[in-house]
């Protein structure tokens, strides 16, 4: 199985259940629980990391031991543990909570070119912008500005990558439209160590990169078969 998914451009050491949704090509480490998760190309998750209901952009770094996972609890109630609207002993004893509760985790969102470094715990429904920068350790509670740097527990804003004005420039061109390693081929001089001047040159040149485009795969739990996915990129 591992060799037909990555002849469809997923590297595949870890386990998934749900759906996985990818946009080719895209590395997922051994070690590696994904559940729901629908992850653009070139981005990679690094081992002993665990992944629930999130949508991951193109380029990211995810490091080891990331955990984005979690059903919610009543805090509210009596007791925040489930078993007042659910049973799961049910091996040792038989009834049937009345009470109700929405326990499913929220939707997350990693931006693309996101950064984040080893043993980082995201609570479930956070949105992480483009460019952001997770440091080692960091707890993340909530929503993350693009190109911010993120340090601690609670996580708080350090310092953003670069001023107001280059990042308004980069979330305008959004360079991760275009396949840039494949560019790289061609073209082994790029300016990458330089925001401004790649830029300048992807605005002056743009048609001469390729779009990283076309419906990405879908591997879903009832079938070890890849198929086209309707999802589009971010």
């Amino acid at each position: 199985m591992r060799e037909n998914l990555a002849a469809h451009g997923l590297y595949l050491a870890g386990q998934s259940s749900g759906r996985l949704i990818w946009e080719s090509p895209v590395r997922i480490f051994h070690a590696v629980y994904v559940t729901d998760v629908e992850i653009g190309a070139y981005s990679y998750v690094g081992p002993e990391s665990e992944i629930c209901r999130t949508t991951i952009g193109r380029y990211c770094s995810l490091g080891n031991g990331l955990q984005l996972f979690g059903s919610d609890h009543p805090r509210t109630w009596l007791s925040s543990h489930p078993f007042a609207h659910r049973n799961i002993f049910t091996e040792q004893m038989d009834y049937a909570p009345r009470l109700t509760f929405d326990d499913e985790p929220k939707q997350s969102t990693i931006g693309n070119d996101v950064w984040i470094g080893s043993r980082v715990t995201i609570l479930p429904g956070v949105r992480i912008g483009n460019g952001a920068v997770i440091g080692a350790g960091c707890v993340v509670v909530r929503d993350v500005p693009d190109y911010a740097v993120l340090v601690g527990n609670p996580g708080r804003v350090a310092k953003y990558r670069f001023g107001e004005a280059l990042i308004e420039r980069l979330l305008r061109v959004q360079w991760w439209r275009f396949d840039l390693p494949q560019a790289m081929i061609k073209r082994p001089d790029l300016p990458l160590d330089d925001p401004e001047r790649m830029l300048d040159v992807i605005e002056s040149n743009e048609a001469d990169f390729l779009l990283i485009q076309g419906r990405r795969k879908m591997l879903s739990r009832q079938s070890d078969v890849p198929s086209q996915s309707e999802s589009n990129a971010g």
